[in-house]
């Protein structure tokens, strides 16, 4: 038993180094040691990584422990190479006398500002751990919103690839052996039906000018990049991609979600209106959206309503929406207004992803059969007529 207790406690693993950013200096490592820090530094934290951090420093924080030693203990606790270092950094800022808040608005590739707002007015009111808590929870339903949009586009773009595959490896390997049977058996092009010269037009275009094909796409994506990098280019391409056909409306409910469950955090934290209104328009990822929530600010400032400044793009923000702010600013809940409707709004999202995916099913399934049956046709019909000639 002893043997067995002292081969476990012998592969506990390598044991992980603790770099404070600003203290640390890896001058004098090799270069293996600098070019792992170099990708570990460089690395994301995920969503999911953060929530369970915000939730694990509420319990801690809320039970008595030290803010430090709760950012110790989760530093070690953590996976991520790159949030290790940055919990142990933030405990450093820490103990030297520096506020959590400040120190964590250091790393802002991994802190947004919505999270550090928060913590800052928990600070401020004396109330972290419920403001942690609260954060929690809210990084949390953004997670499972995010997952729950891409497991909803999952099917039918692995369908897509699929197909795509398909129709490639069919067009590079199968169909010249077909073409070439055709041709020893004398029948001509012309004789051919309409579909497989098609195919054929595609495989000599892939087969001959693939390199040709992969520049224009390159190009084409590199200048599609380039012009949507500048802020007109992204704020046309944001408001295509609020026009579509079936993304737009889906996308213009999560923007409103965003908005209004930002909102409902930031005033229940205690924060200004017109702050909490600054932060969640940097928030949000859409030029549109940030462009009306802009104009809304500057005439909040001016001693307008929120609501009377939204009524008028309901494109943007429908009238329910409006309405229920509209409520909260003259009952003074705004924040607790807000929160309430962020949660029917996460219903309805989560009704039209069921909705959404009810209908991909059969338009994928039809979708398939339509691909295998023009590829079939393409394929059987000269084989078809080639042994009718032969008999």
């Amino acid at each position: 038993m002893q043997d067995i207790l002292k081969k476990i406690t012998e592969k506990r693993g390598k044991k992980r180094r603790d770099v404070i950013y600003g203290v640390y200096d890896g001058k004098g490592d090799d270069l293996l040691t600098r070019f792992n820090d170099f990708l570990i530094d460089h690395s994301s934290v995920g969503i999911k990584e953060k929530s369970y951090f915000f939730h694990m420093m509420a319990v801690m924080v809320d039970a008595g422990i030290p803010v430090v030693t709760a950012l110790r203990s989760f530093s070690t606790r953590t996976k991520n190479e790159r949030f290790a270092r940055v919990l142990s950094t933030v405990a450093h800022d820490s103990e030297q006398g520096a506020r959590l808040s400040d120190s964590m608005a250091k790393f802002g590739d991994i802190f947004d500002e919505v999270e550090i707002g928060v913590i800052k007015s928990g600070e401020a009111v004396g109330k972290l751990g419920p403001m942690l808590f609260k954060l929690s929870d809210q990084v949390g339903r953004s997670h499972e919103l995010r997952m729950k949009l891409w497991g909803a586009a999952f099917y039918p773009l692995a369908v897509l690839a699929t197909l795509v595959l398909v129709a490639v490896a069919m067009l590079v390997w199968v169909f010249p052996t077909l073409l070439n049977l055709l041709s020893e058996s004398g029948v001509g092009v012309g004789d051919l039906p309409l579909s497989t010269r098609s195919l054929i037009f595609m495989e000599a275009a892939l087969t001959g000018y693939w390199w040709l094909m992969l520049l224009v796409i390159g190009v084409g994506y590199g200048v599609f990049k380039m012009y949507t990098g500048t802020e007109d280019g992204k704020t046309w391409w944001d408001y295509i991609k609020l026009r579509l056909p079936v993304v737009g409306p889906l996308l213009r409910r999560v923007y409103v979600l965003q908005f209004i469950s930002l909102i409902g955090v930031l005033i229940d934290s205690g924060l200004p209106v017109i702050t909490a209104m600054e932060i969640t328009t940097n928030s949000i990822p859409n030029n549109v959206f940030k462009i009306k929530l802009r104009d809304v600010i500057e005439s909040v400032r001016k001693g307008e309503k929120i609501s009377n400044n939204l009524e008028n793009t309901p494109f943007l923000f429908p009238s329910e929406v409006v309405e229920m702010i509209r409520v909260g600013e003259k009952s003074a809940a705004l924040g607790e207004v807000s929160l309430k409707v962020s949660a029917q709004y996460q219903n309805e999202i989560d009704h039209m992803l069921k909705k959404l995916t009810s209908i991909f099913e059969p338009v994928m399934i039809l979708l398939v059969g339509l691909f295998v049956g023009v590829l079939a046709l393409a394929v059987m019909s000269p084989i078809f007529n080639l042994s009718a000639i032969i008999n």
